[in-house]
């Protein structure tokens, strides 16, 4: 069997652009990972400035409504 380059370019083509798809997803969800971690941190930062609310929102959260 004779080889074909145009088939051979084409397969190469495919498999290098899934692996650069691959390489993008796995590169977004860390970025996506560090933004949340950044997020949270920021939140906490927020909520840290008025630990008395945070005490007073866990206790009227916690005690039943009648």
């Amino acid at each position: 069997m004779a080889f074909v380059p145009d088939f051979a370019g084409e397969s190469a083509k495919s498999v290098r652009n899934e692996r650069r798809r691959q390489e993008d997803k796995r590169r977004m969800a860390y970025r996506r990972a560090i933004e949340d971690y950044r997020e949270a941190q920021a939140l906490r930062a927020q909520l840290g400035d008025f630990p008395e609310l945070m005490v007073a929102r866990a206790d009227t959260l916690s005690r039943p409504v009648l």
